[in-house]
């Protein structure tokens, strides 16, 4: 089996590799009860894809590659391998909270540890 390479790209621009990537779909639906208390449920979109990445340590330089990617926020063309359709593609998502822990500082710069990033379908 070839090796994947490029694991993450958005925006034309290739992620440092995620330590870890988290692949996951969902469905947006609207339910309630009715009076007799049975649930009803209209779907209104299915299989919504979202990618969850993190990076156990980031230096500055790869740090910036990341928010760079993702300066725009909406609209992102993000591609990676979709395990769905078992290969790789290309969605338009945009990109979720962030969390960026500082771990340490070298020479007075910050080295980032644990930063997370979400990645959801539009």
């Amino acid at each position: 089996m070839a090796k994947i390479t490029n694991t993450l790209v958005v925006e034309g621009i290739s992620l440092p590799e995620p330590s870890e990537m988290t692949q996951s779909d969902y469905d947006i639906t609207d339910s309630e009860r009715n009076a007799k208390g049975i649930m009803v449920v209209q779907t209104i979109r299915e299989d919504v894809h979202k990618v969850e990445c993190k990076w156990k340590l980031l230096r500055p330089d790869e740090y910036a590659i990341i928010r760079n990617a993702i300066r725009k926020k909406f609209g992102l063309s993000v591609s990676y391998y979709v395990a769905d359709t078992g290969s790789r593609g290309t969605l338009t998502m945009y990109a979720g909270d962030r969390k960026t822990p500082i771990y340490t500082y070298e020479n007075g710069t910050p080295v980032y540890k644990d930063f997370s990033l979400s990645f959801i379908e539009m």
